[in-house]
């Protein structure tokens, strides 16, 4: 090869482009785990562990439960923290079955009935993904002050609570107070029924009233350090009335289930573990 010929190839060699070797990422798992299931038998042993007049249970944990108080079904008060005393049960209590005929001044036939200050939950633990629809009957007119709310408390003892108050006021509850809240308090009036609720989805809690949202916040100040907890009730001030029916419909927490049923509680440790 003559020597133009040899600079030749030497030009075509570095004409060429030098392609580096690209390194080969380990595959990263970003897959999620796979969502827990429940069989057939723990859905039915979960419901075992209600009383409600009516029941059922998702695979992936949807509970719902319907309490018609106005059966007269006093087994149906045996999922709520206090027990109501029954209508013949000692004067004062604030929570008690609707005496007699009292109800028909309402319009309600039977019922529990609330009265002075309280609380009353269900004994159930949820997840942060639960709504509550019921309808309450004040046997009063009230005044400044009163409060009626269907609250979701969490953390130990409850402490942390945010309520729907007769779904016109989203309230902060400390005890059986508001201290603090969004919207106007509502005017109780005698005799009118007020369809209302709360709604608890995606970190958000939502006051309803007639199933229409009418305040809602997601702010630390309502929903701070959102976690499992308990539905029910919180009032004060001059209250004096009753609720016929009532449901729930939400993510019941299964490690709180588990605790009665060894052959679940088995079951999620081994998901945990994969």
């Amino acid at each position: 090869m003559t020597l133009s010929g040899r600079w030749m190839s030497l030009l075509l060699l570095l004409a060429i482009p030098m392609v580096a070797a690209t390194p080969v990422d380990d595959p990263v798992d970003d897959a999620k785990p796979e969502p827990f299931v429940l069989q057939s038998e723990e859905r039915s042993r979960i419901l075992d562990l209600f009383q409600a007049t009516d029941e059922s249970i998702s695979p992936d944990g949807v509970l719902k439960l319907t309490y018609n108080f106005s059966s007269k079904n006093e087994s149906l008060g045996e999922d709520w923290m206090p027990i109501p005393t029954n209508q013949y049960g000692r004067i004062g209590q604030p929570v008690r079955w609707i005496r007699g005929g009292e109800g028909g001044a309402v319009g309600v036939s039977a019922g529990i009935f609330f009265a002075d200050k309280g609380q009353w939950f269900h004994r159930a633990l949820w997840q942060p993904q639960v709504k509550l629809e019921t309808t309450y009957h004040s046997f009063c007119g009230g005044s400044n002050g009163d409060m009626f709310a269907a609250v979701f408390g969490w953390t130990k003892g409850l402490r942390r609570r945010v309520g729907s108050n007769l779904g016109a006021q989203l309230v902060k509850i400390s005890g059986f107070k508001a201290s603090g809240g969004l919207g106007k308090a509502p005017v109780i009036i005698f005799k009118q029924p007020v369809p209302f609720g709360f709604d608890l989805k995606d970190g958000t809690f939502h006051a309803q009233h007639g199933g229409r949202t009418t305040q809602q916040s997601d702010s630390s100040k309502f929903v701070k350090k959102l976690d499992s907890g308990q539905v029910g009730f919180v009032w004060s001030g001059n209250v004096r009335g009753c609720i016929g029916n009532l449901t729930l419909r939400g993510k019941i927490d299964l490690d709180w289930a588990a605790k009665s049923i060894p052959a679940l509680k088995k079951r999620l440790a081994e998901h945990r573990k994969k």
